[in-house]
């Protein structure tokens, strides 16, 4: 079954669905609610007989929907009968009848055709169906705004009840409401209406009447409170609340209130942080900033212009020449790190120089030390990084982050130059640029993925193109390193087709590479490949913008290293 992907909650779902829908019987009914007293359809409680013209003749328990009122006399009312004829009618003789918005919207369409198959309509009657067609649009918009509603609250529901996200409790309850759907019975109209809600699209009137929203509120107030007297401790019960809310809770709510005034929560956990010396402490205001930077760019703005980086940087240099180095620390204080530099805001020079080439080699070492696989002990964790994996991560966005101030003397480089080996920092970089992956799966992406951009070299390609910017860092790379990298650029040419962003980046990398090494590796294959290249605009005619610098390209490479020319 589909659904059991989702932490076998269907069980559970099940049980929260009695929220929203009774079981009479053996057929499940939408809960659906009363229409409201503008557009309430009515029922007649005694027989009438139309005394002049405009009046509306009926019997006992004849059912009238309610037009616009077009007279200052509230003892009379517009309506129509089912039957399409309309008129005004006593309102003394009249009471609200019971039916749900669903079964009025069937009644509205029914006399929407009984009028269309009417020869002689009234002279009135394009009045009569416009406003019947505006009441079955505000119905409509009624009954979106439950099933929202519903669903929200259902979704609240579930997760409060289980372990999961509030992304996952939507995908549940979703996968079991179709399972239900298309092998257990047949879903009434309500309950497809939910299985059609945009969850994106929810209000914020809707989210803040939820059970996470008062149950924020209280833990933010509190942190808050706390946070303005830096003498009082924030009790761990309250960080331990606001990490399972950030890693669990609905994004939207908070967003919502770590905007709010200018971000003072986020600039309170940054303030905290520093203040705070218990590991036991800190470590759950590191988790919930590593989770809260990444729901906005606006809040890695924010923590990069703040005392966070270097704070981090300080932090992660004392535990990494410590004695006893605490492995847990070091681990959050680079991802957090790594999150904060994921922006297109360059550090001050003061940042520069506290996250320069000593951290650097610090990130190096760890890489190089750690010859195991040492897992976090986090077990919330989905991504499951190693200590050694976080600072490569750790290392790309510094060398992507340095890049944005200047392309020369970037402390990355200048730092593996003085080096004479880095077998397990070219290891890593190789398998990272080996995975046949999209631009988008770029691994420090996986921080900023709201601000992805497709033109943006990948931060591996980067790197990369960094090492054999120079013969000092392109040693690093033995000759049977290079030859596995010459293979995978050989295959990227390749594989990818004109205008591909990955292959344009090969092609740049191959062409450092031939700059500071001079290769002969499978070089007659590469002739072909740029052969290919150059000749492709003239066979596919209209050269986009990236088709046309991959020939520009080519034809550099052919004017520095004329043998290609003749090899092709």
């Amino acid at each position: 079954m589909i659904f059991f992907r989702y932490f076998s909650l269907f069980d559970k779902v099940l049980s929260v669905i009695y929220f929203l829908f009774r079981i009479p019987g053996t057929s499940i009914h939408f809960q659906d609610q009363p229409t409201t007293d503008q557009q309430k359809m009515l029922r007649a409680m005694y027989d009438f007989q139309a005394p002049y013209e405009g009046t509306l003749s009926f019997v006992e328990n004849d059912l009238f929907v309610t037009l616009k009122r077009t007279n200052k006399d509230h003892e009379w009312v517009h309506v129509i009968k089912l039957n399409g004829e309309n008129g005004y009618a006593p309102a003394n003789y009249l009471t609200v009848a019971t039916c749900s918005k669903i079964e009025e919207i069937k009644h509205i369409d029914d006399i929407l055709k009984r009028i269309a198959c009417k020869r002689s309509p009234g002279r009135d009657q394009a009045s009569v169906i416009e406003n019947l067609k505006e009441s079955r649009r505000k119905l409509e918009k009624e009954l979106e705004h439950l099933a929202a509603k519903q669903m929200y609250e259902l979704t609240s529901l579930v997760r409060h009840n289980t372990r999961c996200t509030f992304q996952q409790a939507q995908g549940a309850i979703l996968e079991t409401l179709k399972y239900l759907q298309e092998n257990v019975l047949h879903i009434p109209d309500g309950i497809e209406r939910i299985l059609n809600t945009d969850t994106d699209q929810i209000s914020m009137e809707i989210r803040r009447g939820g059970l996470d929203s008062h149950h924020l509120d209280r833990v933010v107030g509190l942190i808050m409170e706390f946070a303005s007297d830096q003498e009082t401790d924030v009790p761990e019960e309250t960080w331990n609340e606001m990490l399972d809310l950030t890693t669990h809770a609905d994004r939207a709510l908070l967003i919502a209130a770590l905007e709010r005034h200018d971000c003072a929560l986020l600039l309170q956990l940054v303030h905290r942080l520093q203040a705070e010396t218990s590991w036991r402490k800190r470590r759950p205001i590191l988790a919930i900033l590593f989770h809260a930077l990444q729901l906005l760019p606006t809040f890695v703005n924010v923590a990069i212009n703040s005392v966070l980086p270097s704070e981090l940087a300080r932090d992660i240099q004392a535990i990494g020449t410590a004695k006893d180095i605490n492995k847990d620390r070091i681990y959050w204080s680079i991802r957090v790190l790594t999150v904060t530099l994921c922006c297109q805001e360059p550090l001050s020079f003061a940042q520069q120089n506290e996250l320069g080439e000593n951290l650097i080699a610090l990130l190096v070492d760890v890489l190089e030390t750690e010859s195991v696989s040492i897992a976090t002990s986090d077990e919330k964790d989905q991504e499951c990084l190693t200590i050694t994996s976080a600072a490569m991560h750790l290392i790309l966005a510094l060398h992507r982050q340095f890049s944005l101030v200047s392309s020369e003397n970037n402390p990355v480089l200048l730092c593996l130059a003085n080096r004479s080996m880095c077998d397990s920092l070219i290891e890593k970089i190789l398998l990272l640029y080996n995975r046949e992956v999209l631009i988008l799966d770029d691994p420090i992406k996986q921080y900023v993925g709201h601000q992805n951009d497709d033109n943006q070299t990948d931060s591996v390609s980067s790197l990369m193109r960094g090492l054999f910017s120079g013969a000092e860092t392109a040693k690093l790379f033995y000759t049977a390193d290079l030859e596995v990298l010459l293979d995978v650029i050989l295959r990227r040419l390749t594989d990818y087709g004109p205008g591909d962003k990955r292959r344009s980046d090969a092609l740049q990398l191959y062409h450092a590479i031939l700059r500071v090494r001079s290769p002969v590796y499978k070089k007659s294959d590469f002739a072909k490949c740029l052969k290919v290249i150059r000749e492709e605009s003239d066979k596919l005619g209209s050269p986009s913008t990236a088709m046309q610098q991959d020939h520009h390209k080519v034809m550099q490479i052919y004017h520095e290293f004329p043998d290609f020319l003749e090899m092709s």
